[in-house]
């Protein structure tokens, strides 16, 4: 018996065997193509912790473009704009080259990091920079929008020219020590602690980091930044006035952001649960499950932003309680050797000042987001 095979699919007569669509071979793009394809969806990505290191970078970069700092430009003696762009210390030995190496070095050393973080804060330097260039003058301000307009019509051209060619060398510069730092972090830093001796000091710290990334990097962000802080104050000289700067200017924000990356955790969530990481053991996690028992997670985040505003206080104090030489008019002094004492009439009245400063700042970033999450699970849940 002979069996005939029918096709699923009629096929047209007048079409020829080669050109049949089920037999065509699609086009594919060369291999190179391929392997940059697949080089680059492995190793550019973008996930919570970009945003993160996007976000504090973003707030560091208002702050120094709005300081005094970027707007102490040289005198103009009559001419409307500058001879050249203007080149100020924030921007090539400051706050943003350091907070940018110490970004990429954070997001090279942890698993989610990747290369698109280093791109992207390399642009922003030259972004931010460039237009301030464009838009302040003179000693302290904005132009006008009108007036501005103005000065666009009559000198767009060499500004912009001016504009492209300071961003261009700030983008060549920012890309060095971004990627420099990334390097660093995943090749250096990375592979230090990668497989470290689980009973080791460094394998229980990598454990603990893993088993919660976002609280790892909340307190991390907060050891360095009061870390500058006091080692300002420690050097002192010019630098605390740079450390002066960061307790009215840069704590605040810092405290902002980080508390509401704290709340942004499943643990800080009421009746929420944290999910141990592929490295927690079963005892880690049996101890886990007794403190969560004896205290809620919940409340102990809830505790995150008041302990950080009181580190943040003990960094002040740091700062403004030891001076040298001399004892201000009317001050309460205490000699604690070396020449040095505690002035304690400045303690009373800077320290509780700065400790409303920060516990505002910090307990407002972490309500926020728990409110907003909170909102969210409500809706979630009346919707099903």
């Amino acid at each position: 018996m002979t069996s005939v095979h029918i096709d699923s699919v009629t096929r047209d007569p007048n079409t020829p065997r080669g050109d049949d669509p089920d037999r065509r071979t699609p086009h594919t793009a060369p291999r190179s193509m391929r392997r940059f394809t697949q080089w680059f969806t492995e190793h550019c990505t973008w996930n919570r912790a970009h945003w993160i290191g996007v976000i504090a970078l973003a707030t560091l970069l208002l702050l120094v473009t709005y300081s005094r700092l970027v707007t102490f430009l040289p005198e103009l003696d009559g001419r409307p704009i500058p001879d050249g762009f203007v080149w100020v210390p924030v921007m090539t030995a400051g706050y943003w080259p350091v907070g940018l190496g110490v970004a990429n070095l954070a997001l090279g050393s942890i698993r989610s990091g990747s290369l698109s973080f280093p791109t992207v804060s390399a642009l922003m330097g030259p972004l931010g920079f460039g237009w301030a260039h464009l838009r302040m003058v003179g000693y302290v301000e904005y132009r006008r929008w009108s007036d501005w307009l103005a000065l666009m019509r009559a000198h767009g051209g060499e500004l912009l020219v001016q504009t492209l060619y300071g961003s261009a060398v700030l983008l060549f510069a920012y890309a060095a020590v971004a990627f420099a730092c990334y390097a660093i972090g995943r090749y250096g830093l990375r592979r230090l602690f990668l497989a470290p001796p689980p009973t080791s000091a460094s394998g229980r710290m990598l454990a603990w980091a893993r088993r919660d990334a976002v609280r790892f990097g909340c307190w991390l962000t907060l050891a360095i930044t009061y870390g500058l802080v006091i080692a300002f104050s420690l050097i002192r000289g010019e630098l605390a006035m740079a450390g002066a700067l960061m307790i009215n200017f840069v704590v605040p924000p810092v405290l902002l952001v980080t508390c509401g990356a704290y709340a942004s955790r499943d643990a800080a969530m009421p009746g929420g649960r944290q999910v141990a990481g592929p490295e927690t053991t079963a005892d880690e996690a049996g101890l886990d499950d007794s403190r969560r028992r004896a205290v809620p997670d919940w409340l102990r985040s809830l505790l995150f932003p008041a302990v950080g505003s009181l580190i943040g206080t003990v960094a002040v104090f740091a700062l403004v309680a030891q001076y040298q030489d001399e004892c201000p008019i009317n001050g309460v002094c205490t000699p604690i050797g070396g020449g040095w004492f505690i002035d304690w009439t400045t303690l009373v009245d800077t320290v509780p000042s700065f400790l409303v400063l920060y516990l505002v700042a910090g307990y407002l970033g972490y309500g926020v987001v728990l409110a907003v999450r909170l909102i969210a699970r409500a809706v979630r849940r009346r919707r099903h």
